[in-house]
């Protein structure tokens, strides 16, 4: 900010019929108020909209892997989905229930009981062989 002082001389006579000279300065501010309106022109100015982005790639081939889960026991070897689809055979075909109407179905294998516990829609149990 540059300031410049300018100096004015003022000369007054008295009553006595003397004369006076008084001299004042004052500050001149012009820099100062042009930096001051650009910057209130900036501020003006709508501030520039941010874009992001998410990458989901990774997470969709982690969702979309191949998953196969097998349970051995006493020399067995029961795949887990094929536990799944005969209690939902066993809903469908043996209960006469429509398969969309199953909407939670828990299974629970038990080697030491050579099968499998269900529970559907929280409260039909059920009990296959393996």
């Amino acid at each position: 900010m540059a300031k410049k002082d300018i100096e004015t001389k003022t000369e007054t006579t008295t009553s006595a019929g003397e004369k006076k000279t008084v001299k004042t300065t004052s500050a001149k501010k012009t820099a100062a108020k042009k930096t001051t309106a650009a910057k209130s022109a900036e501020d003006k100015q709508p501030a520039a909209k941010k874009t992001t982005t998410k990458k989901t790639t990774a997470k969709k081939a982690a969702d979309t892997a191949n998953t196969t889960i097998y349970v051995q026991f006493w020399g067995k070897e029961v795949l887990a989905s094929e536990v799944e689809n005969a209690i939902k055979k066993v809903w469908t075909d043996e209960m006469g229930n429509k398969a969309e109407d199953l909407k939670d179905l828990k299974i629970y294998i038990k080697p030491e009981d050579n099968g499998a516990h269900y529970v559907i829609n929280e409260e039909i149990t059920g009990f296959i062989g393996l």
